[in-house]
């Protein structure tokens, strides 16, 4: 079936969210956890108030829906090379669903946080910002059941360089553990050589051979 323009370039929505999870990460960093105090939490958001806005409201957004994009090609990558019942690809998929909705709540809870404290509203801004900081879990989530799916599906059905899905199972795996927050620094450059890999693998016509089914004894 021959492919259209939008599908063609379905791989390069990984290395656009890999620039803005970038750029998020940039324009958020210097943010104070929970541990703070009341007063050291309302002044870093009530300074900052424009910037969160921006990350929150376009930027998180934006990278949603291009996560969700990148997940559906990973999808139809490690389907195509599947045989017989899907495993890998559908659980891939869901994984960027989760994580996208996950950085959705992230977006929501942080621009409420930044309007609390543009209104001078401590108490609130204090209470939301106890929230945001544990919003955290259903994109680590989601990330870690991406990335597994996506290394341990594109070693088995060769849909991705095997670097590749290595450095996928081993980022998934350290997203369920305490040093998943470093691992979200790693991942835009997985984004980018993955997406990368695919849109080549792409354009150039390269065909998955799918590993045969088990046959019943």
């Amino acid at each position: 079936m021959p492919t259209t323009r939008l599908q063609r370039l379905l791989p390069l929505s990984g290395a656009l969210f890999a620039a803005v999870l970038t750029a998020g990460l940039v324009l958020t960093m210097g943010e104070p956890d929970n541990n703070a105090s009341k007063a050291e939490l309302f002044s870093y958001w009530h300074d900052h108030h424009g910037v969160q806005l921006i990350s929150c409201l376009i930027l998180v957004p934006y990278g949603a829906v291009l996560l969700i994009a990148f997940s559906a090609e990973v999808r139809r990558a490690i389907r195509s090379g599947e045989a017989g019942e899907a495993i890998y690809s559908p659980i891939a998929f869901a994984g960027g669903i989760l994580a996208a909705a996950g950085l959705l709540v992230t977006g929501s809870l942080g621009a409420a946080v930044a309007t609390a404290a543009h209104n001078s509203d401590s108490n609130a801004t204090y209470t939301l910002a106890q929230l945001q900081s544990f919003d955290w879990l259903p994109w680590m989530v989601g990330f870690a059941l991406m990335l597994l799916a996506s290394g341990i599906g594109g070693i088995r059905t060769n849909a991705l360089p095997k670097p590749l899905a290595i450095i996928a199972v081993v980022l998934g795996v350290a997203f369920l553990t305490p040093v998943g927050y470093f691992a979200l620094f790693a991942l835009p450059l997985w984004m980018l050589a993955t997406s990368i890999a695919l849109y080549r693998a792409q354009r150039t016509g390269s065909r998955i051979v799918p590993r045969p089914a088990p046959q019943p004894a």
